[in-house]
């Protein structure tokens, strides 16, 4: 049940609730009780990279791919929330297979949710820049690695940005499940 002083969470676009998701994640770092901000980034990050793919998501046991695009790319996403900033090591949840065209690296920015930086980079390229890791059992690309770029790189961050914009848009005219939607 709603009380009366709680935000009215439907009237909120996407961007309204990631923003207030993103304090919530403060108080509870600042309390000691999360170490991440990373929690809705992937999701966020697949739905729009669908959008601005035109494509479908991949379905949840999907271990190699997420979004199947138009023209039948197969296309892994992957994300980080960094903060504005950050001086850190950041890196991107490991591979453990290469059974996809390209991966689609995604930035956003730990306050506002904005896309910061969005890269489409060939699977052998990525192949060739990540490093092996036997504790995570797969291979491991670091934010600084896609910050100072791969070889095949292709900006894609105003394309994502759009389509960010596109998929706010089209949420706030109705709610709808994303994870069922073809783009």
């Amino acid at each position: 049940m709603q009380a009366a002083t709680d935000p009215d969470l439907r009237s909120m676009s996407i961007r309204q609730l990631l923003g207030l998701y993103s304090r919530i994640l403060t108080e509870l770092i600042q309390r000691g009780v999360v170490r991440s901000r990373n929690a809705p980034a992937g999701d966020l990050a697949e739905s729009v990279v669908a959008q601005a793919y035109r494509g479908q998501l991949a379905p949840q046991s999907e271990k190699s791919w997420d979004v199947r695009a138009a023209d039948g790319t197969l296309l892994q996403v992957k994300c980080r929330v960094i903060e504005p900033g950050s001086r850190r090591t950041h890196v991107y949840s490991p591979f453990r297979s290469w059974s996809f065209d390209v991966c689609v690296f995604v930035i956003l920015n730990s306050v506002t949710y904005n896309i910061e930086q969005a890269v489409e980079v060939p699977a052998d390229q990525v192949k060739t820049a990540a490093r092996a890791s036997s504790w995570v059992a797969g291979h491991r690309i670091t934010v600084g690695q896609i910050r100072a770029g791969l070889e095949g790189a292709v900006d894609l961050t105003d394309r994502l940005r759009e389509a960010y914009v596109a998929l706010d848009r089209l949420e706030q005219t109705q709610v709808v499940d994303l994870s069922q939607r073809a783009y």
